[in-house]
């Protein structure tokens, strides 16, 4: 375990926690770092839910959308899901979590529980445009000062993006992981879902969630659910519940985890050569 920082091409410097070679956001040290290995360890349920996701995918919205399908209406869900996320919590923490759980992670297949898959967990995998993930993790980097210590501007920070020094590391790596695991374990209940079509086709993407999960609800009720998790809604009545230690993380305590929500906002971001320059990576590399 250990602090370390990268430089971006201006020489900004953002610092992680390195765990096994792997990149997390500084929580907790030593003390993290022991959580984050006892991990795969961590005893499952059958009826447990998995959302998994390379962060800033959509993982808080989808989540919400999950915990309501569950609990059979359309009310906000008074909880976080950083308090369900496997790299974050207490094996003991983990445990206490009444069923039916859902927890969130942003690790690899290759790294999840090995119960969570002898016990055949259902998982949700939901995927997001690199492009506006990138933008996306910019804001979060940039925002949460007391965690990254980021002061970098975007037209360097791409670089970190592309090179996967940011925590969880390359969003390229994430996906063949992924890929690569459907391909090697095709009866596992694996659901994916694309941010972009949870914006455009909401109420048919609710529906199959339900169809997913076993879970049966009328019309009007996933109608109510696609409704409550608009982005606008969502924001407000999930604000509202951050307490103090959480907001003192972020610059001028002005939290922006529910930033924009939007489809395409990488283009009012990318130049045309930082556009064509990723065009080229992800081709190389996907």
């Amino acid at each position: 375990m250990s602090v370390v920082s990268f430089a971006d091409a201006g020489g900004d410097h953002i610092t992680f926690l390195q765990v096994d070679g792997e990149l997390y956001p500084n929580h907790g040290g030593v003390e993290q770092a022991n959580e984050i290995r006892a991990s795969a360890n961590a005893k499952a349920r059958p009826d447990d839910i998995i959302l998994c996701s390379y962060p800033k995918s959509g993982c808080h919205w989808m989540w919400e959308v999950i915990k309501m399908i569950l609990q059979g209406n359309a009310t906000t869900i008074p909880d976080f899901k950083e308090n369900h996320m496997i790299e974050l919590i207490p094996a003991n923490h983990m445990a206490a979590i009444p069923s039916p759980r859902v927890f969130n992670t942003h690790i690899k297949f290759s790294q999840l529980p090995r119960d969570t898959i002898e016990k055949r967990c259902k998982i949700v995998l939901i995927l997001r445009n690199p492009k506006d993930v990138a933008v996306s993790f910019y804001h979060h980097h940039s925002g949460i000062v007391a965690v990254y210590k980021y002061e970098g501007k975007w037209e360097n920070y791409l670089s970190l993006f592309n090179n996967g020094k940011v925590d969880f590391g390359s969003f390229y790596d994430y996906v063949l992981d992924w890929e690569q695991a459907m391909q090697e374990n095709p009866t596992h209940p694996i659901h994916v879902v694309y941010f972009e079509d949870m914006k455009s086709e909401s109420v048919a993407e609710v529906r199959k969630l339900t169809q997913f999960m076993g879970v049966y609800l009328s019309d009007d009720l996933i109608e109510a659910i696609a409704e409550k998790y608009h982005f606008s809604n969502m924001l407000k009545d999930k604000m509202g519940l951050e307490d103090e230690k959480f907001r003192k993380i972020w610059r001028d305590e002005k939290p922006q985890m529910y930033r924009k929500g939007e489809v395409g906002d990488w283009k009012n971001w990318f130049t045309v050569a930082q556009n064509e320059e990723f065009d080229k990576i992800y081709a190389e590399r996907m």
